[in-house]
Formats: structure tokens, sequence, C-alpha cells
């Protein structure tokens, strides 16, 4: 028993939690790369068609990448899919080793592992597929820039044609605009504007990009979907473009909104999902950061406005609480706490049970509860696997 209590109470350095982290973060990825190709190459409409939306109908939101890529293919003769996911995969690899600098930089605290191994971060792509090969993580992709290069004139002048770039591929780039403020207030607690003026200056651009998008986006879409039907593929692939209208059709969002909301089970599950994702960074910003609860609280509420505006737009809720926590982690991974670090086998084994304890679908959670009402992470995958091994249904393969 003596010898269980100190094994449990043995301290771990930080090489060896950084060892963890990057093993994890590496595994975490490969699912990610692997669960993307497979859905790209099944033509998912919803993932793929999103990475293929393109200006041939005419100027519409989410085009930059289809349209830069569609050319490409054109131009070298490269199958389309082939070349999607080629470049898909640069960015999404020169993601991961910015992570790691970032990661290399930073001390580990315990809430920092909470935050790090919760299933609205890393793991919420590794619970459900669905959420991989997603455009998201060019959200990430850039606020790693911003926390390695801020400083740099190179980052400064190039970041715009990064701004532009990106949220000409996903517009909702734009409701990211209070975490660049955040951030900053984070890192330097200073409350004198001329402090900001990188971060006012790239917020008023992607307010600027944001309404010119929403202004003067009007495609034939039917033109938009033609250009991927030419290169011999289904119509399902039009799915996301099919959708790009219901950015403006008042009576459509009025319906996902109503629909949602009054489903009672929907709105408690992802109230769960929110509560367990946001209550480690509301102490993480209270305990390591030393902000009092006034500050913590507003904080967390300014930055998570915009995405009850997206709640009203959209069902799949769970990625966007997935954004919201991972970029409150980048945050926290770019800034050395000034406490002592103090991690021990007992506090590594709870971090494992609170990310194997639940996980978040990226929508659609009466689904994925309707057998079981409670369903911990760690069941999950053993669904999955066991759903593989049984059924001879080409699409579980």
């Amino acid at each position: 028993m003596i010898k269980l209590l100190n094994f449990q109470n043995k301290k771990i350095n930080e090489i060896q939690i950084k060892f963890l982290i990057y093993s994890f973060v590496s595994i975490i990825s490969l699912n990610f790369l692997f669960f993307s190709h497979r859905l790209f190459e099944r033509q998912n409409g919803y993932i793929l068609g999103d990475w293929l939306i393109n200006y041939s109908g005419g100027f519409t939101r989410r085009g930059f990448f289809g349209e830069t890529v569609i050319f490409l293919s054109n131009f070298l003769s490269v199958n389309l899919i082939y070349l999607t996911y080629f470049f898909f995969c640069i960015l999404y690899v020169y993601f991961v080793f910015l992570l790691f600098k970032i990661i290399s930089k930073t001390n580990f605290s315990f809430l920092k592992l909470i935050i790090v191994f919760s299933p609205a971060t890393f793991l919420f792509a590794f619970y459900d597929p669905l959420a991989a090969g997603r455009k998201e993580f060019l959200f990430f992709l850039f606020f790693c820039l911003y926390f390695l290069y801020r400083e740099k004139k190179f980052f400064i002048f190039f970041s715009p044609f990064i701004v532009s770039a990106t949220i000409l591929t996903h517009e909702l780039f734009a409701f990211l605009v209070p975490f660049l403020i955040i951030s900053r207030y984070v890192k330097t607690k200073s409350k004198k504007l001329k402090d900001y003026n990188y971060e006012l200056f790239i917020s008023t651009l992607l307010i600027i990009v944001f309404l010119f998008i929403y202004i003067f986006s009007d495609a034939n879409l039917v033109h938009t979907c033609n250009t991927i039907k030419n290169f011999g593929y289904n119509g399902n692939l039009c799915l996301s473009i099919n959708d790009l209208n219901h950015f403006k059709n008042s009576e459509q969002k009025m319906f996902v909104f109503s629909h949602y909301i009054s489903d009672k089970n929907y709105v408690q599950y992802y109230l769960s999902f929110l509560i367990l994702s946001i209550f480690p960074i509301f102490l993480f910003l209270k305990k390591n950061l030393n902000f009092n609860f006034f500050i913590s609280t507003f904080l967390m509420m300014v930055s998570f406005l915009p995405f009850l505006i997206l709640f009203y737009f959209v069902n799949d809720w769970g990625r966007y609480i997935h954004i919201y926590t991972f970029l409150w982690m980048l945050i926290f991974l770019s800034n050395k706490e000034t406490k002592k670090i103090d991690i021990n086998i007992s506090k590594i084994l709870i971090v494992m049970i609170f990310s194997i304890s639940w996980y978040i679908p990226h929508c659609c959670p009466e689904i994925h509860f309707s057998k079981y009402k409670v369903k911990p992470g760690i069941f999950y995958l053993y669904e999955r696997i066991h759903l593989r091994l049984t059924t001879e249904n080409d699409m579980y393969k």
C-alpha cells in the first residue's frame, strides 16, 4: 500500500510531460489525416465538397481554396481529389509543426494538461471521425503563426494576405475577432490602445472582408456545382455548395434555430458538453493566470458571443464548442505560467479519466446517444471498433 502511494505521488518532470504531449499530438494528427483521406476518397459532400467550393458560378463565400486547387488541377492535369488532399496535408502538417514549437516553449500544469487532453480539443476529431477534414484547423494555423511571430516584421507584412485567404476560404474566421484582442490582453494585461494596433487592424480587415462576402456573394450555384461534376464526380459533392444560400435565407435559418432549440435533449446535451469544456478554462484563467472572477467570466463571455450567433445558423454545435475550446488552449499554451509546476502520477491518472469519460459529437446527439443517454468516450470508441469488425457494410470499413 505504501509503495502504491509512493508511486502515485511520484513527480513527473517537464521532459517526460512534453514527450507525452508530443506523442499524443502525433497520434491524434495521424488519426486526423487518415480519416480526412478516407472522407476525401469517399467524396463526402460536406467535407471534401466544402474544400471544392469555387467561383465558376460567380463570387461566393468559401470559394478561394477551391478555385485555386481546381485551376491547378486543370493546369497540371492532376487528379483533383489527390491535389486537394496534398495541399490539405501540407497545411495541416505545417500547423502541427508550429504547434510543436509553441509546446516546446511552454510549461505544463495540471489544468493545462486537462485542457490539452480534453475531448473538446485534440480528442474531438478522434472521437468523432466526421469532424476530420474540416476547414477550421486553418483558424488554428493562423493563431499559431500569430503567437509565434506577432512581433516579427515579415509576419506583420504578410499576415493581411494570410487573413484574407483564410476568410475567403471560410468566412467564419471573422467570428474569431474577439480572440485576437483577448489573446493580446491575456499576454500583456495592457489597457493602452496603442498596444493593440495590430489586432485592431486585423480585426477591421476581417470585418470588412466578411461584409464584402455577405453583400456580394450571389453565385449561380448550378454552374459552381457543374465545375466539380465536370471532373467526373457525382452530385453529392455539391451538398456544401447547395447550402451556400442558407447564409442569407432567413426562413431556413429560423427553421434550423427553432427546430434545435425546441429539442430539449439537443440543448441539454450541448449545454453539458459546453460546461465540461469551459470549466477548466475558467479555472485556468483564475488560478493559473491570476485573473479575478469578474475578468475571467467577462473574457469567456465576450469570446463566446459570436458562437451563440453561429448556433442560430447551424446545427453542428459540437464543432464550434471545439473551436472555442481549442483557441483558448492555444492562448494558454502560448503563455508561460508563473506558478511552480507540480505534476505526479495521480494527476496524470485524473487527466486520463477526464479524457475518456465523455466526448462531443460534431452534431446530432440524438444519434450518438439514442441507446445510452450517457456514453463515455472510451465506450464510443469500443462501439466504433466493434461495428467495423461485425458488419459487412462497406461504409464502416
